[in-house]
């Protein structure tokens, strides 16, 4: 994903402007967070990031400009939370019996028990300690609806997302893993959807519940 990613606004040449072009990029993260997309102004995210307004405008040449690049940099870091993920569990597959990865084996549920608990320390996370990254992907996501120009970054964020579980699928023998991928994809932004709606933080035991489901369907168990 980051050979996909190219910023739209002005290059910072040394370490002190990129600090500052960071600076701005993330508070414009925490306004989309708090207010949506429509509290993003130049005068409103130099007031959040605490540098002069002149600063905004020196980078990014429009709001529109300002908003693709948030949410890009969004996307950066959060392929590299994902490839941490799907670095954890490929570990694990590297260390479980050929017989246990093919549909039918040996240890399945043992299997289906262990990822079950890997994925649901993560989604605790990402629902709870990040709930604002979740915010801010269910407002970008929602707008890339409207805006074609966040549309093709988002296509390109959901690849991400869906290329990794697919590798990992084809190794548990999934018999459709480009389907199975995009499914799974589809209910964790629903969960943390629900989690958002509700206003709760995410209820780790029945979270567990639907992540345990979900894998011994995948797994066949």
């Amino acid at each position: 994903m980051r050979e996909s990613i190219h910023y739209s606004g002005r290059k910072a040449a040394r370490a002190k402007s990129e600090f500052r072009r960071l600076q701005i990029l993330e508070a414009t993260l925490r306004i989309a967070a708090r207010d949506g997309l429509r509290g993003i102004k130049h005068r409103a995210v130099a007031r959040e990031a605490r540098v002069p307004l002149a600063s905004t405008t020196y980078y990014f040449r429009d709001i529109n400009e300002l908003i693709s690049d948030s949410f890009m940099l969004f996307a950066e870091k959060a392929r590299e939370d994902l490839s941490r993920f799907y670095d954890t569990i490929n570990l694990v597959l590297d260390n479980i019996p050929e017989d246990t990865l093919h549909r039918g084996g040996q240890g399945r549920l043992e299997l289906a028990g262990r990822l079950t608990s890997i994925t649901t320390a993560y989604l605790t996370q990402q629902f709870s300690e990040r709930r604002e990254q979740v915010l801010a992907e269910q407002v970008f996501l929602m707008e890339s609806l409207r805006d074609e120009r966040l549309a093709d970054l988002a296509r390109t964020y959901r690849s991400a997302w869906t290329a990794g579980l697919e590798q990992i699928l084809h190794r548990l023998d999934s018999p459709a893993p480009a389907r199975d991928a995009s499914l799974l994809v589809n209910v964790v932004l629903g969960l943390g959807y629900d989690t958002l709606l509700n206003r709760r933080v995410a209820d780790a035991k029945a979270l567990e519940q639907s992540v345990h489901r979900i894998i011994c369907m995948i797994l066949g168990v």
